[in-house]
């Protein structure tokens, strides 16, 4: 029957329970007024259901049905809170089957030995978790704004780092086209002397030719009207005739004079890469910015650093931005890696190897050693364990990843500082985002630098420049 009355009492635009129901005047079809005006929006003007035409699209509450739909509404709702076995208010909840239960219920033999509680404990339990969910929602809906907000400032700061970066690069290209703009005059300028030297040499030796070929024309001359001087004449002048034609000069030899092309273009950008790389310095090391503390200041090519003790730019929040007053160097490859650091007269460094996923700050770890409030410290000891015969100035980091090893020295005196035991147990399973990186951390205006190196040039094709 309740099946049947609810048949009658949908709505037949939305297929459901009346709700504010009006009625049509001409062909008295009810309809939720929603429905209609949403009909209306459309702009027609004749039933939904029968089409009939309509003088008017405002029709009045049907009051009647409307009653009618809330009796059956609240009767509905009380016949959800009724057991359907035992015809009881569905006062209690078995935690166990998760599902309401009346009190003849907790005694079949399906809820024996349940955990029965009253409805009005739980669904206060309810209302506490529920408040704590739109309190947790909110917190997460906070967190997405930061991250948007994070967003913002890394796009700010991206256009930043673009314009330092076509700075630096600019700057350097511009020394390198001086130098090539003067490498080339040089050499420009090398072809022209020797071109003249050469033209100078063979004007001067055709200027020679000239006086030589005169004189044997004389010679020649001379010697032809020998025969027709008539005899006395002939013998007088015979025995100087004789002698000038066997002093003959010798024959004249062609001059080496054309240019040395061989020299001046043979190999030219190679030679001249040699002569660029004499002006350049290679930093073993290349510092990453995006993992510095905000009080750090970085040299342009990224080969050291200072502490200046004030945030001169917000820097926007980095996953790899973990260290404190520190910066890692750039993931170290495959291979041997030896780097030395000038620590000079800094009082608060530290220097050496990190190992982790900079992005997870909890699986950081590594090697260093220092020299912090007037103390030395080893990789394999505490502060003030350690006292050097004279003031550290530098420190040398060697790394071989395929070894598995890790040591420290001071190159002045090459003492050696620490050395990784063998086997080295500590050495971290790098794999994925798990890396080594170099570490360098200072509080001290006093900068920390990398010790460039120079380029080495090779052209054994076995042999791996730098």
């Amino acid at each position: 029957m309740a099946e049947r009355l609810e048949d009658h009492l949908q709505c037949p635009s939305c297929l459901d329970v009346f709700k504010d129901p009006v009625m049509l005047p001409l062909c008295s079809h009810n309809f939720c007024r929603a429905c209609l005006q949403q009909w209306k929006d459309k702009g027609e003007r004749s039933c939904p259901l029968c089409k009939t035409e309509c003088s008017s699209m405002d029709p009045l509450l049907n009051l009647a049905l409307k009653n009618l739909c809330e009796n059956f509404s609240q009767a509905s709702f009380r016949l959800e809170h009724i057991c359907s076995l035992h015809q009881e208010e569905l006062k209690l909840f078995c935690l166990d089957h998760q599902e309401l239960v009346c009190h003849i219920c907790t005694n079949a033999e399906i809820h024996v030995g349940h955990k029965i509680r009253p409805l009005e404990e739980v669904v206060k339990g309810h209302h506490e978790d529920f408040q704590k969910g739109p309190q947790n929602a909110k917190e997460r809906l906070r967190d997405y704004e930061n991250c948007r907000e994070n967003c913002n400032e890394q796009a700010e700061y991206i256009k930043v780092q673009r314009k330092k970066v076509e700075h630096k690069i600019r700057k350097d290209f511009e020394e390198l086209h001086r130098f090539l703009d003067v490498e080339e005059e040089a050499r420009l300028a090398a072809v022209k002397e020797e071109e003249k030297k050469k033209s100078q040499t063979i004007t001067e030796k055709m200027v020679a030719l000239g006086k030589q070929m005169a004189a044997l024309s004389d010679v020649i001359k001379s010697t032809e009207e020998q025969p027709a001087s008539g005899n006395v004449s002939f013998r007088e002048n015979f025995k100087s005739a004789a002698s000038r034609i066997q002093e003959l000069p010798e024959k004249p030899q062609l001059l080496p004079g054309l240019l040395d092309e061989a020299k001046h273009v043979g190999n030219l950008k190679f030679k001249v890469w040699e002569r660029m790389k004499e002006t350049l310095d290679y930093s073993p090391i290349i510092l990453d910015p995006n993992t510095g503390d905000g009080e750090l200041s970085l040299s342009e090519d990224l080969s050291s650093l200072f502490w200046k003790n004030v945030q001169q730019q917000r820097l926007p929040e980095y996953p790899k931005r973990s260290w404190s007053q520190a910066v890692l160097g750039c993931a170290l490859d495959w291979g041997r890696h030896v780097w030395d650091v000038e620590v000079g007269d800094n009082n608060k460094w530290e220097v050496g190897v990190g190992r982790g996923d900079p992005c997870l700050r909890d699986t950081m770890g590594g090697w260093f050693t220092g020299f912090w409030d007037g103390k030395y410290k080893r990789p394999d000891a505490a502060y003030g364990e350690w006292n050097p015969p004279v003031k550290v100035q530098r420190i040398r980091v060697e790394v071989d990843m395929d070894e598995r090893s890790l040591s420290f020295s001071e190159p002045f005196t090459n003492t050696k500082l620490w050395s990784s035991p063998k086997p080295f147990y500590d050495w971290p399973d790098l794999c994925g985002n798990t890396k080594m990186y170099p570490y360098f951390s200072t509080a001290d205006k006093n900068p920390l630098k990398i010790i460039p190196i120079s380029p080495g040039v090779t052209t054994a094709s076995n042999s791996r420049p730098f």
